[in-house]
């Protein structure tokens, strides 16, 4: 699907590039959603862009992610999709500008994300924009809202499983792997904001000349410095509830060492009294003894009880 953003904002939704007229002057942006990569080149054509830098978007050199040539800026990156309760999923998200207009490039994850979390893509009822270089900003700043939405779901998870954990006098087998899910979910995270920042900061040295836009960007940049510190309180908390829950495990392990080694000296007394009794001499002590065999058995009630009144003073259980 196509989005197009006129400059007398209207908005009209396209499902091919052969039913657009392009007519540069009266748009501010386009939106491709859920494009596929044999469209490029038809897209690439129809709108004169240079989308190269769409194969190089594994690399991890800032070049290929922050491309500023004379007659084109490309910014591509990659935000965690909000769309999974349980692991995130990279989804990779391109903007691109030339003669005044912002090229937007999607998946529909993210799409929807975006829109759910932020109830602002496009919405300008309160937001006048005059230029493409304030529309350009606005989306960085929906970015934005998106990282500290997501941070906000994954530190509301940490806090309810820590609290969750507290309270319980066990824990749950698969406490771990959800501990190692979040810690990759923030992982996802942390490196796509650190990815975004810098292109932030390249975007920044573009911009220094227009003090507005620059002022922007700065303040962008100081919320998602803001929002990195979360992320590091999220690590740190999630390395405090695995040493919590690995403390319990030792706790148990410990119970259980204690059982069997109570059930072991309960038993072996016994054990040591029927095997001297079950000896087979023909002289042995109260042998003949009337009172040999309740004696024998006082015995080993006996030796099976003094044990556990000693395990219970020292409270072992």
């Amino acid at each position: 699907m196509i989005e197009i953003y006129y400059k007398n904002n209207e908005i009209q939704k396209y499902k091919s590039i052969d039913e657009i007229d392009y007519l540069p002057d009266n748009i501010f942006s386009i939106r491709f959603i859920d494009f596929r990569n044999s469209d490029l080149e038809l897209i690439s054509e129809k709108f004169d862009l240079d989308l190269t830098s769409f194969s190089k978007k594994e690399d991890i050199e800032i070049s290929s992610h922050y491309i500023d040539s004379p007659d084109q800026l490309s910014l591509n990156f990659t935000i965690p999709s909000y769309s999974s309760s349980d692991f995130f999923e990279e989804k990779d998200i391109s903007i691109l500008i030339k003669n005044e207009i912002v090229f937007t490039f999607l998946s529909p994850d993210i799409e929807d994300s975006l829109n759910q979390l932020t109830q602002s893509i496009y919405n300008f009822e309160n937001t006048k924009v005059d230029t493409y270089h304030q529309l350009f900003i606005f989306q960085i700043g929906v970015i934005s809202d998106y990282y500290a939405d997501i941070v906000e779901l994954i530190s509301k998870k940490i806090r309810d499983l820590f609290q969750n954990t507290l309270k319980s006098k066990q824990f749950k087998e698969n406490d771990l792997d959800y501990i190692a899910e979040l810690r990759f979910n923030n992982l996802l995270i942390r490196e796509s904001l650190s990815e975004f920042q810098r292109i932030l900061l390249l975007l920044k040295k573009s911009y220094k000349n227009k003090n507005h836009t620059s002022i922007k960007i700065s303040e962008e940049l100081s919320d998602l410095r803001v929002i990195a510190d979360y992320l590091q309180y999220n690590f740190n908390r999630l390395d405090d509830l695995h040493g919590n829950i690995n403390s319990k495990i030792e706790l148990e392990q410990n119970k259980i060492f204690k059982i069997l080694t109570i059930i072991t000296v309960c038993i072996s007394l016994p054990t040591l009294i029927a095997g001297v009794y079950g000896m087979n001499f023909k002289y042995m002590p109260e042998l003949e003894w009337d009172f040999g065999y309740p004696f024998t058995v006082l015995g080993l009630i006996l030796s099976f009880i003094i044990p556990l009144v000693y395990f219970k003073k020292k409270k072992w259980f």
